[in-house]
């Protein structure tokens, strides 16, 4: 999987984008938010989007980043991406009125991710640089287990999918989606993660938002 490092005129002007060496990265931002009033991709906490927020963590790991985004919105998400520095993540489509395994599947099939790659849904943008960096370190690590973050018991987001699992979340439908998914799975091939210090947990609806203020 490829990242540009130019901004969408230059790749509709069939420039190739470079490789990055950092871990696989699935963004899923095709939501509606309707809890939230509205995409949560371009909801903005102390003045930057989730989606701001979580590119620039991958940047910081060098991500190789596809983005899944819903084509109704796409040229809000293409201003959005053009005000940022690169590198840029490759765009995917899905419907995001669907279950949030359609856009995961439309993502894979634009693969291949090798080892694996981190799933991070863009409603769950506020790891730390340092949280980040400790989660890829381990993943790297055993790429071939399924990696869980964890704070004090509960499990957040981003989640690590080692490829290995790629065809059977393709060729598969479970009325919980992905979590019916890994509900399947042997538990000793799920591994946890502590991030004590960090916040994981999805935001919903604004007023959630509002009470995280405390967090940068």
């Amino acid at each position: 999987m490829g990242v540009g490092t130019r901004r969408t005129g230059d790749r509709a002007n069939g420039v190739q984008p470079a490789m990055s060496a950092g871990p696989a990265v699935i963004v899923l931002a095709a939501g509606h938010g309707t809890r939230m009033g509205g995409p949560k991709a371009f909801a903005e906490h102390h003045g930057r989007t989730f989606l701001e927020r979580i590119l620039e963590r991958c940047r910081e790991s060098g991500a190789r980043v596809t983005l899944v985004s819903d084509p109704r919105f796409k040229a809000r998400m293409e201003a959005l991406l053009a005000r940022l520095p690169p590198p840029f993540p490759r765009l995917v489509e899905a419907d995001g009125t669907r279950d949030m395994l359609d856009s995961l599947q439309a993502a894979l099939r634009a693969g291949p991710y090798e080892p694996g790659c981190w799933l991070w849904p863009v409603d769950a943008p506020f790891i730390s640089a340092a949280g980040w960096r400790r989660a890829t370190e381990q993943a790297a690590r055993d790429p071939g287990a399924i990696w869980k973050l964890r704070v004090r018991g509960r499990t957040g987001h981003p989640l690590w999918l080692p490829s290995c699992l790629g065809p059977a979340i393709l060729g598969g439908h479970w009325p919980d989606g992905l979590r019916g998914f890994l509900a399947t799975v042997p538990p000793e091939r799920i591994q946890a993660l502590a991030l004590d210090d960090e916040y994981l947990d999805d935001v919903d609806t604004p007023q959630q938002l509002a009470g995280l203020g405390w967090l940068n």
